[in-house]
């Protein structure tokens, strides 16, 4: 079983309308994510709310409902709210998702987001057994958020896009290094997704294999998940989706069967279960 650990679902129709600053003009309609799985091989996904539509999680809630088993979902929450522990525990409990996201790359300071009113959010993560996604604008945000990984021991805390390092970095790799710390913490995990966005060579992205192999090294493939990013995926790589897929697949060769297992499916399903909506 195939399992991608990050895509995005929305529609554009009036019952599901974007926040005006930030449209997109990509399709990203589920059935048109349904399509591409099926076409690709791949069974499940984690659809990742998207930002266009902020903290109105209803189409993701929706996609959760009308493809039980399908997806799992991730969602949006104002982390300033007071409000937002109480707010993540009913998208939880009453509409199946299995987590937020939080972005430290939207954030004019991100150490806001490390703060003492956020731990009581951080605290219901733990309470709840869902997973917390982290999207990074680079390795060197990672020590802000270190402080909640180290304070918060239960919080399954997921870095996406291999927190967007830059395969230009050299030894000793003073930025990256921050991402191989974080491997001190058994409840942190990294997603092996947007090797185009980390690259500077074309596919399948050569010079960022000897990093994975670090993370790989660092996490062991039982901390690692494939993903795509879809739908966005299909505007960055050459081939797209099922691009994206054969780099695990086929493209780095020191990968084991086993360890594609781990990638593909046991991690993911180590985090988030695809029963379907509440």
């Amino acid at each position: 079983m195939i399992i991608d650990s990050h895509v995005h679902a929305w529609s554009d129709n009036g019952d599901y309308p974007f926040e005006p600053s930030l449209k997109h003009n990509i399709p990203g309609l589920v059935e048109l994510l349904n399509q591409t799985m099926t076409q690709a091989g791949v069974d499940k996904a984690v659809i990742v709310q998207p930002i266009q539509y902020l903290y109105d999680n209803r189409y993701v809630r929706d996609c959760l409902h009308r493809f039980p088993g399908r997806f799992a979902g991730m969602a949006l929450v104002n982390p300033k709210d007071p409000d937002a522990p109480d707010k993540l525990e009913e998208l939880v409990n009453r509409d199946g998702f299995g987590g937020i996201r939080l972005h430290f790359s939207r954030q004019k300071d991100p150490t806001v987001l490390v703060q003492a009113d956020q731990y009581p959010l951080w605290q219901r993560i733990q309470e709840l057994g869902v997973a917390i996604t982290v999207l990074v604008k680079g390795c060197g945000q990672l020590p802000i958020l270190e402080r909640m990984v180290r304070r918060f021991p239960d919080a399954k805390v997921v870095i996406d896009h291999m927190a967007f390092l830059d395969a230009a970095e050299t030894p000793p790799y003073p930025t990256f290094s921050n991402l191989l710390h974080l491997a001190r913490y058994p409840n942190v995990f990294v997603k092996i997704s947007n090797l185009v966005l980390c690259s500077h060579k074309p596919y399948p992205h050569r010079d960022v294999f000897p990093f994975i192999r670090m993370l790989y090294d660092s996490f062991g493939p039982e901390r690692l998940m494939w993903a795509s990013d879809w739908p966005l995926i299909t505007i960055r790589e050459v081939g797209g989706y099922l691009s994206a897929l054969e780099i695990i697949r086929s493209h780095i060769d020191f990968l084991t069967q086993n360890d594609r297992e781990w990638l593909f499916n046991k991690t993911i399903t180590s985090i988030w279960r695809f029963g379907g909506g509440g």
